[in-house]
């Protein structure tokens, strides 16, 4: 369950990396709250070094702590918007860098390149 949800926020934060570099005006709830159009790019640009991030086991926490921060900070932003359904529903894709960080790397995934690999 963890290699699939690590796969998925990979998949996401590389998503939302391109789209808030080519496309920042289309990242509406930060346009809302009056976030810069170089906040919105520095900001994906976080966001996909975290999902970089969560392929290394030795950075894996330092990224799901990144996640964290992403999406407490799009709460806030829905929340200061007063979009509450929109907050709602980011705090539930909270949850998965919260399930990330407390169930580890996926270490079936390590053993398997370990194995391919012949280490």
């Amino acid at each position: 369950m963890s290699g699939a949800l690590t796969l998925v926020s990979v998949a996401a934060s590389i998503y939302y990396f391109v789209a808030g570099l080519t496309g920042p005006e289309n990242m509406v709830v930060y346009g809302r709250v009056n976030v810069p159009v170089w906040g919105i790019r520095t900001w994906a640009v976080l966001l996909g070094v975290g999902g970089v991030l969560l392929l290394f086991p030795q950075t894996f926490r330092l990224a799901t702590v990144l996640m964290v921060m992403n999406s407490l900070f799009t709460i806030a932003c829905f929340l200061i918007a007063k979009d509450w359904r929109g907050g709602l529903l980011e705090s539930l894709f909270l949850q998965v860098p919260v399930l990330l960080f407390f169930s580890g790397y996926p270490t079936f995934a390590l053993e398997k390149v370990r194995a391919l690999l012949g280490t």
